[in-house]
């Protein structure tokens, strides 16, 4: 897995933001997310095609099957009480979609930039089994494309480089056949971490 590495001027200005928002005892928060600003998977992730007829939301399990994607276990193990609801699109084109998790913005600015990178690999890898990519968001009910929209992280993958499996005898609760996608080291999967965001202290209030 590749991740983008960041720039030392980029660093430098990071740094010079995050003692300047300590000082003012409030987080620092980022509005340029236009589609330039981003990676372009990300930016791809966001514009993709997909059906919003067909959401999967957090508060809505299926109680008859399976519900893809299913992220409820590793939310609730690896959340850090950070993300507070998800969605899930398909995709119109093609199989999988997008995940679009809702951040905390308060808790996401105190989680330390290697536990940032952990959460969104797990969230991630959990979306990337059922191909859908990972877009983290502002809680804000804004379009996902509107420039006000905070984008915290993506995990993104080439979904479309190998070709489609389907797993043997499953369906998912509409009695679909669900996809199978292989692990993140056999596609060319990225992490993507907003630089622009700082850690904010103190770390204390999160387990």
């Amino acid at each position: 897995m590749r991740t983008l590495p960041l720039p030392n001027s980029c660093g430098q200005w990071l740094s010079a933001v995050g003692a300047i928002a300590l000082l003012m005892g409030h987080p620092v928060r980022t509005t340029a997310n236009t589609n330039g600003d981003l990676p372009p998977a990300v930016a791809a992730a966001i514009a993709m095609p997909v059906n919003e007829q067909q959401v999967v939301v957090s508060e809505q399990p299926s109680a008859v099957g399976l519900t893809v994607p299913s992220l409820w276990w590793v939310v609730q193990q690896f959340g850090d009480n950070v993300i507070q609801r998800w969605q899930a699109f398909p995709a119109i084109a093609a199989p999988g979609g997008r995940v679009e998790a809702f951040v905390s913005p308060a808790a996401w600015g105190r989680l330390p930039y290697l536990r940032r990178f952990a959460l969104i690999n797990q969230l991630g890898n959990a979306s990337r089994s059922f191909g859908y990519q990972l877009i983290l968001r502002d809680r804000a009910a804004r379009p996902l494309g509107d420039r006000r929209q905070v984008i915290y992280g993506a995990y993104t993958c080439q979904f479309d480089a190998l070709p489609l499996e389907y797993l043997p005898e499953v369906t998912d609760a509409a009695g679909n056949p669900v996809p199978f996608f292989p692990p993140s080291s056999e596609l060319n999967c990225q992490v993507w971490v907003n630089p622009n965001i700082p850690v904010m202290f103190p770390t204390q209030g999160l387990r």
